[in-house]
This record gives structure tokens, C-alpha cells and sequence, in this order.
């Protein structure tokens, strides 16, 4: 009989699949998987959303993009300071300097067919080719939220793109309130103190 066993172990380095669980300083219980695999660390995402919704914008407008969003300065203030000290500590930042950022479309769908159209070289992550990795809860163990992603909408005003509650991707107007899943960049614990993880084995695309 085939079983599938999942396990906590004490890694000296992260693959794409591990799980890390760890509590905001609120108390909010968290997850965050390991995605994609970088010279410098491993790009995690949150399993799911926050528990608290968020809008783009407090105005309906997309002007600049995520990079002049509210959310982005959310993101890496209030946000950022829940995270625990031992993982912020572990956290090394993104090209533009923060340490957290929204998925992109295509990172999540491998294509762009609500928002801006994004470079060659960004990829579809491997568990997103799960439709199951593409959907999210409302908190941990909340009902199934849609979520917001970097990316504006072509020839409009107000939208940005966001993945729905089915795994498929749509657009909402920017002072809407969503779900937020967190994207980070963690370094390999090789020369820190042993992180915890759980461990899933390798499932079938799909």
C-alpha cells in the first residue's frame, strides 16, 4: 500500500516543498513554502493569506503599480514587523530592497492572462502548476479567499490582478479589501541554528 508521511525534520538546507510554520507576534499561526530555489536563498510563499484582508490602494486607482501601492509599504511595515525575530533575521531582501512582496501573476498562473505582461525570464513556481498550491484561505484555517498579486491590469485605471477561489485568475478595482500571501526570500539556515520544517513528499503535477 502506498502512503503519503509527512515529517518535521532539522534541515542545513531548503528545497522547493518545505513547509515552515511559525507564529506572527499577534499569536496568528502561519505557513510559508518553499517555492523557488535562488543562488543567494529560497523564495518562500505563504500558504495561505493573513487572517486580515487588505486593499491595493485606499484609492480605486492602479497609478504605479505595485511599486507606489499601499499595500507595498503595508507589506514591510506593519506586516513585516509581526514576523518573529528569528525569521526576520533570515530574511534577505529582493532587488528593490524589501524584504516582503506579493506574488506575481505569472509566478502563480505561468502566464499573464489578466495583468501586465511580465519578462521571459519570470517562471510559473513548480507547486503552482497544482491548482491546489494556486488557492488560499482567509487566515490558516479560514474559509477560501482571492488574493491580490503585483500585477495591473492592461488599459484600465483601477485594476489589479488577483487569483480566485477557485485557482483561476481575475481582476479587482485596487481600494477593494483581499487576501494577502507574502512572498519572501530566505537564507539556507547553513550557518544559522537548525530550522525546523515539514517535509512532504513529492506529489503529481496537476
Amino acid at each position: 500500500m502506498k502512503v503519503r508521511r509527512t515529517e518535521k525534520i532539522k534541515v542545513n538546507t531548503f528545497r522547493v516543498g518545505d513547509v515552515i510554520r511559525f507564529k506572527l507576534s499577534d499569536g496568528e499561526k502561519v505557513e510559508m513554502l518553499a517555492v523557488k530555489e535562488e543562488s543567494d536563498g529560497m523564495i518562500f510563499c505563504f500558504v495561505d493569506c493573513l487572517a486580515k484582508e487588505y486593499s491595493m490602494n485606499e484609492q480605486n486607482t492602479n497609478e504605479g503599480g505595485w511599486d507606489a501601492s499601499g499595500l507595498r509599504k503595508k507589506l514591510n511595515g506593519e506586516v513585516l514587523d509581526r514576523f518573529p525575530r528569528k525569521i526576520r533575521k533570515l530574511l534577505l531582501p529582493f532587488e528593490n530592497g524589501d524584504l516582503l512582496r506579493l506574488p506575481t501573476e505569472k509566478e502563480i498562473f505561468g502566464s499573464n492572462p489578466c495583468g501586465e505582461d511580465e519578462s521571459e525570464s519570470v517562471s510559473q513556481w513548480k507547486p503552482m502548476k497544482q491548482r491546489k498550491n494556486r488557492i488560499a484561505s482567509q487566515g490558516l484555517n479560514g474559509g477560501w479567499e482571492w488574493y491580490w498579486l503585483q500585477n495591473r491590469v492592461q488599459n484600465s485605471a483601477a485594476y489589479f490582478a488577483s487569483a480566485g477561489t477557485n485557482g483561476s485568475c481575475g481582476y479587482n478595482g485596487a481600494s477593494h479589501e483581499a487576501g494577502v500571501r507574502p512572498v519572501a526570500k530566505i537564507k539556507n539556515p547553513i550557518s544559522a541554528p537548525a530550522c525546523q520544517v515539514r517535509n512532504d513528499e513529492d506529489e503529481q503535477e496537476g
